[in-house]
């Protein structure tokens, strides 16, 4: 694919426009709608344009990950997951607008079992905080 043929998906601005006053509501300064958030969270390392979110909801336990997904659901309003921003592939675009949920706050590790060479992490525990 080439730069030109990057195009924007087809965006919900009602359902966008009734979610954001819901989210920052329930999430109060959790939820940031300002430039430089949405800047970060559509950042690649790709040659795609960042195509940003409309807002930015900072999850820390699996209470608030269902809460924004209810909300962006019944508005019909994409959402985006956002790990540790190293996306490759433009997967943290936005291109029909939507919420990113940062997940770096959810960065607990609920289990190591050295035995069976597993564990239990959420999604926001880096490999470095793994290792560790």
């Amino acid at each position: 694919m080439a730069r030109k043929d990057v195009i924007d998906g087809t965006r919900n601005e009602e359902g966008i426009a009734s979610a954001l006053p819901i989210l920052k509501q329930r999430f109060g300064d959790r939820f940031q709608t300002g430039q430089s958030f949405r800047e970060q969270h559509s950042h690649t390392t790709t040659y795609l344009p960042s195509q940003l979110p409309d807002g930015v909801v900072f999850v820390e336990q699996t209470a608030d990950v269902q809460e924004v997904v209810r909300i962006c659901a019944a508005h019909r309003v994409p959402i985006i997951a956002f790990g540790t921003g190293s996306s490759l592939e433009g997967q943290v675009n936005a291109p029909s607008g939507g919420i990113s949920v940062d997940f770096s706050r959810m960065n607990r590790i609920l289990q190591v079992n050295a035995e069976d060479l597993d564990c239990t992490v959420e999604p926001g525990v880096t490999r470095e905080d793994l290792n560790t």
